[in-house]
């Protein structure tokens, strides 16, 4: 293990492979290095602190699971966080009533504009806006009624946007072929742009004006 206690990769290969006592070993260093970032995860896409836990506690028993078909030729949280985003995924199918927490839409200020691009087909967002308090707070608005009314259309959106998967990997998470990944990524566009046309209204106004 590296002298700043986080598992090596090539460490947790091994754990894999002895099982018993150095597995174990390693899933209680993987839950203390990853436990934050993927409770954090959790509460972004299920909105439920409690649900958040629970995801990430069958996080660890999947990985515990699926240790055996890990080759240590990826880092070990990204493996990780596929591994919670499919279980966000399959809670999120099953529509529980997410529980709102506020001042946290799951989106970081750099992304704010990148799911405006990504939504609008020809990219018609504001350059600049006259009151961008006013198009922040708007935006965090809706896009906050956007996660509790379409959760998984929501989470899929902002892990495109937040996170930068790919076709591919919104593929493997969803289980459906590319040209069907491609159409649910397109539908969750259109769903933004309805949930966010004020804000579009708004920062088209804005445009006018300066």
């Amino acid at each position: 293990m590296p002298a700043g206690g986080r598992l090596e990769r090539s460490a947790f290969v091994r754990a894999c492979r002895e099982g018993g006592a150095a597995i174990e070993s390693a899933l209680r260093e993987l839950d203390r290095s990853f436990f934050a970032v993927l409770y954090r995860d959790g509460v972004l896409a299920l909105r439920d602190p409690d649900a958040a836990r629970d995801l990430v506690q069958e996080t660890f028993i999947k990985v515990w699971r699926r240790c055996a078909t890990f080759r240590g030729d990826s880092e070990l949280l990204p493996w990780v966080r596929a591994i919670l985003r499919n279980g966000a995924v399959e809670r999120l199918r099953k529509t529980v009533r997410e529980v709102p927490i506020e001042n946290d839409d799951g989106l970081t200020a750099e992304a704010t504009q990148r799911v405006a691009e990504i939504s609008v087909a020809a990219g018609a967002t504001p350059e600049r806006a006259v009151d961008e308090a006013e198009l922040a707070a708007t935006f965090h608005r809706l896009w906050r009624r956007f996660q509790e009314a379409d959760p998984l259309h929501a989470n899929v959106l902002g892990w495109v946007v937040n996170d930068g998967l790919t076709t591919e990997d919104i593929a493997s998470l969803l289980d459906r072929t590319p040209g069907a990944t491609r159409e649910f990524i397109s539908q969750c566009r259109k769903k933004a742009r309805v949930h966010l046309a004020e804000w579009y209204t708004l920062a088209v106004d804005a445009k006018e004006r300066s």
